[in-house]
């Protein structure tokens, strides 16, 4: 717990007004998500949430990080909850009833299970009073059940299962059975099977494929367990700063089984995995990065569930994640929206809930682990072969950085350098990298020295407390409070030594703070900087190893600090 309060301390630096932004682990992405979400939030905004579109948004936003105080989703929740407060579940219309029985349950089930059980419930009871004899669901009893529909059916029974609500086992077996019976030979599905209705005349398709590959999984995961539990690896044990021993994740993690322990289901785990495969493998055999189907979008939130619960690796030998993100970022417009045949605020959720890998994250809080990283139930690809991640591509990209050539950085690639070294999550990444980002702590955009800094500090290296101290020297406020936090989290000191990571408050509000002028903001500045040296670089002198001291590190603080 103790450890898990530093970790905080040493946070991202965010300037996200509405609180901490997920991020990609790209950095391409998370730019895109900036836009994606500022667009969707000047969109939505304009309108009072009202079925599955709006909530839809609302739950793309949660799952990008915006909080659910927020106006917006706070009203999109209370539209779910006012839908699932009677005695039977209302749906916004008889059409898109499955559509908002799956929307309104996963955020509700995502923002707080607990809180909402009885409305989960109210909606798990309906979504099951509904599903067709031969396991499927559609948009009205005279029309045959479709796979789209099917898939939120599912993604509505998961939803009220994961909060705790009574689901009955059978429902599942039947959907599994449904989309088991109803595929087409060549591995795909297509929208209504049986018939030539919808997109694709009854071929397969690359929306229904992903849908119904996606739905499988999940059905899985729910009758028989994740597809490859992982084991702990008793061999390795991370030792981090300061002697403490890092826990193993999957010590806590015990339950990756069925949810229905004393079901026996009719469908084979075996069957379902090899099924979920052929879908993955005619969408290889169909490779489109670049979704060119009428419902677009659509394709992409389908893909992402799919490959978080199927354990898809690599296509062609390239991370799926990055490769199909690259052909969604092709589809963004402007204005940071997704626009599809539905409509751009549906387009935009979309794209949202793949670049945040929606799905992975209740994966995370359901097992302790992402699922993202896994190279497991893979058909195609090299396993042998280890593939460069995007973050071993961020490190090669500072590394072959021109740092004689940083004064002439444009702006837009200062930005980008500060995106890429915040996107490094992996402190184990920042070894051997000291000498780069201590190059980067000249640079004069205080962004870039900022995140430099950052980095510096979650090595949790010792040695490089000199160039910590050196942050606080800095003539910019922001890099001074990356190196104090840095320090905090170093030194095991999470409240430092009462130094305050905010130096102008005296001076008012945030405005008040913006209008103020350099000489005021400095002569608040200089004291706090001067104090907050000299307790650090004494603490320091005091513990560190004999074998370093020199002296030389003591006269540095003669020198004046910059202005």
């Amino acid at each position: 717990m103790v450890f898990a309060v530093y970790l905080l301390l040493i946070g991202k630096p965010s300037t996200a007004a509405d609180g901490p932004r997920k991020g990609t682990m790209v950095p391409r992405f998370d730019a895109a998500v900036e836009k994606a979400v500022a667009y969707l939030r000047g969109a939505v905004g304009k309108n009072r949430p009202h079925g599955g579109h709006e909530v839809l948004a609302a739950y793309a936003l949660v799952k990008s990080g915006v909080p659910k105080e927020d106006p917006y989703v706070a009203q999109a929740i209370a539209a779910a909850v006012e839908r699932s407060g009677h005695t039977q579940y209302q749906p916004v219309s008889a059409y898109d009833h499955i559509y908002g029985s799956g929307v309104d349950s996963m955020l509700l089930a995502d923002i707080d299970g607990s809180l909402y059980l009885p409305n989960l419930q109210a909606i798990a009871d309906y979504v099951q009073s509904v599903q067709r004899a031969d396991g499927s669901w559609s948009d009205g009893p005279q029309q045959p059940g479709d796979v789209s529909m099917s898939q939120y059916g599912v993604l509505a029974l998961w939803a009220c299962q994961r909060a705790g609500c009574k689901v009955a086992p059978a429902a599942v077996d039947r959907a599994a059975d449904f989309l088991m019976k109803n595929g087409n030979p060549d591995g795909g599905w297509g929208y209504r099977p049986g018939t030539k209705a919808g997109p694709g005349g009854g071929a397969s398709t690359h929306n229904m494929t992903m849908a119904g590959g996606g739905a499988l999984g999940i059905c899985r995961l729910m009758l028989h367990g994740l597809r490859s539990p992982p084991k702990p690896d008793k061999k390795k044990e991370e030792v981090l700063p300061g002697g403490l021993r890092k826990l193993d994740p999957l010590g806590e993690a015990n339950q990756y089984g069925s949810v229905f322990p004393d079901y026996k289901p009719q469908v084979a785990a075996s069957a379902l995995d090899a099924r979920v495969d052929r879908a993955f493998a005619w969408n290889l055999t169909n490779f489109q990065p670049v979704s060119r189907v009428e419902h677009n979008l659509y394709y992409y939130y389908c893909l992402e569930r799919a490959a978080a619960v199927g354990d898809l690796g690599k296509i062609n030998g390239e991370d799926w994640f990055v490769v199909y993100g690259d052909g969604l970022l092709a589809l963004q417009g402007p204005d940071g929206g997704f626009n599809t045949f539905t409509g751009a605020v549906d387009g935009t959720s979309l794209a949202l809930l793949y670049f945040m890998r929606s799905t992975d994250q209740i994966l995370k809080k359901m097992y302790g682990l992402g699922q993202q990283l896994a190279d497991r139930g893979n058909p195609f690809g090299d396993k042998k072969v280890k593939e460069p991640t995007e973050l071993d591509r961020l490190i090669q990209d500072i590394s072959n950085m021109d740092f004689d050539k940083l004064d002439e950085t444009p702006v837009e690639v200062a930005d980008e350098i500060v995106r890429s070294v915040l996107a490094i999550d992996d402190p184990e990444k920042l070894v051997g990298q000291e000498q780069q980002l201590k190059s980067l702590m000249k640079h004069p955009n205080a962004k870039v020295r900022s995140a430099a800094v950052w980095a510096l500090g979650r090595t949790g290296d010792f040695k490089l407390i000199p160039l910590l101290l050196e942050g606080i020297r800095d003539p910019s406020v922001d890099v001074n409070i990356e190196a104090i936090q840095a320090l905090r989290f170093i030194s095991r000191k999470p409240q430092g030594f009462g130094e305050t990571l905010a130096p102008f408050a005296s001076l008012g509000t945030e405005a008040q703070i913006a209008a103020a002028s350099p000489e005021e903001r400095l002569r608040l500045a200089t004291p706090w900087r001067e104090k907050a040296l000299k307790d650090w670089s004494n603490w320091y002198f005091g513990v560190r190893p004999f074998e370093d001291r020199g002296g030389l590190d003591e006269l540095q603080l003669a020198v004046p600090l910059r202005r």
